[in-house]
């Protein structure tokens, strides 16, 4: 197919912003090393890897148009795995997960694309290149739009609204080429235009969410000892929901308060940390002994998603949970 001058151009900035996604990307595997999340940063490398191979065939070989929006396909698909991944994020099922329930997740949306076209062959049904362009049906686009609005939700209201929402918008445009409204087909350059400007979101989105991290990391402390004792508990819940996001953050949330309760003090943890409601009516001692319980039974909540490093880091030294604190089998 011949490509007129701005599409190389084109094929070359997307190669060059998926680049920078892997190394973003890549990076950010330090941040999941002490977690139960490692399973979704692999599926997040291999997403943007595809990605990259991508737009290596498109700009290397432009005529391969079905190679090439296979690819892209599954890498739409990939994209969805880290989400999945994380609701399955709960030790020690995490890794069987992964195995049993995001990868055949994968299969299932990758077999009426890529499954049909290496099957066909062998059943007679074509006889001619194996991987033709990309025409998908509503069911498989309605599907995907399921999972991929089911994973981005678990994160809207934390940190990261605006890199999920940023992805979101970036896979729209690396399947839109291939959507059933389009049908009719889309000339080269028009594709290419989508799938550069989806590589943008989505470099955009790391950048964004790199640039969140340290945000985070900056925010000042309270000098006051039980102020601060407070500010690190609240910081560290609130960087717990932004990692594993809301579903898992809720039914933590659920169990911390069904103790805070045992205590018969107006205390409850939400969604910004510890909440004290009446703060006339407690004495210091009642604040502080509800901010050790909470402490308390969050460290031995949080065993399951994260490692004790994680927690020291954030909270300092372990203290032990007093009788009756949740234990982190209930989750």
């Amino acid at each position: 197919m011949r490509q007129n001058g701005v599409e190389p151009v084109m094929h070359v900035v997307t190669m060059g912003a998926l680049v920078v996604a892997a190394a973003l990307w890549w990076r950010a595997r330090r941040r999941v090393a002490a977690t139960s999340l490692r399973s979704a940063w692999w599926w997040g490398l291999a997403a943007v890897l595809v990605a990259n191979a991508a737009a290596a065939v498109s700009l290397v070989d432009p005529a391969s148009i079905g190679l090439g929006n296979h690819l892209w396909y599954a890498a739409c698909v990939l994209w969805l795995c880290p989400a999945v991944s994380v609701l399955g994020g709960r030790r020690p099922a995490a890794q069987a997960w992964s195995l049993f329930v995001v990868f055949p997740l994968f299969l299932v949306l990758e077999w009426p694309v890529t499954g049909v076209a290496l099957v066909a062959p062998l059943t007679g049904a074509t006889s001619g290149t194996v991987f033709g362009p990309v025409a998908l049906e509503w069911p498989t686009v309605i599907g995907w739009g399921l999972v991929l609005v089911m994973g981005a939700g678990n994160y809207l209201g934390t940190r990261w609204t605006l890199p999920v929402l940023l992805v979101v918008v970036g896979l729209g445009g690396l399947i839109w080429p291939m959507a059933p409204w389009v049908r009719s087909g889309l000339d080269s350059g028009t594709a290419a235009s989508c799938r550069l400007a989806g590589g943008l979101a989505i470099v955009l989105a790391l950048v964004r969410a790199s640039f969140s991290r340290r945000i985070r990391g900056n925010v000042g402390q309270p000098d006051d000892d039980d102020q601060a004792s407070s500010g690190r508990l609240d910081r560290a819940w609130v960087d717990f929901r932004d990692t594993f996001g809301l579903v898992w953050a809720r039914r933590v949330e659920d169990r911390v308060n069904e103790d805070l309760r045992r205590l018969g003090g107006d205390v409850l943890l939400g969604v910004a940390g510890l909440e004290f409601h009446g703060e006339g009516a407690l004495l210091p001692a009642e604040r502080d002994a509800a901010s050790e319980r909470a402490e308390a039974t969050l460290r031995r909540l949080w065993r399951r998603f994260v490692d004790d490093e994680w927690v020291d880091s954030r909270l300092g030294a372990s203290v032990e949970a007093p009788l009756g604190a949740t234990d982190s089998s209930r989750l």
